[in-house]
């Protein structure tokens, strides 16, 4: 797992783990590890074009994209995430 601590980008991202606690992860592809945003459960954070959700009524979450990927803007207090 890398954390995520300055400004990134992050292309290619297959799907996202979120949980109810604020907490991101990114798969991106071709990478082993997960990218994880700690943000808190108030924190700001918008996704859009999401495909399908998984496990949508429980804690623990996966998004998954309209289209092939994600692509993420990442701030230390926001998340912004588009598919194309």
């Amino acid at each position: 797992m890398v954390r995520i601590t300055e400004r990134s980008r992050l292309e290619q991202v297959e799907h996202i783990l979120g949980s109810g606690s604020g907490i991101l992860d990114f798969a991106v592809e071709g990478e082993p590890n997960y990218y994880t945003w700690e943000g808190n459960e108030d924190s700001d954070w918008v996704i859009d074009d999401v495909e399908y959700v998984e496990n949508d009524d429980e804690d623990r979450f996966i998004l998954y994209p309209e289209e092939d990927f994600f692509i993420c803007e990442i701030e230390d207090e926001s998340v912004q995430c588009w598919s194309e």
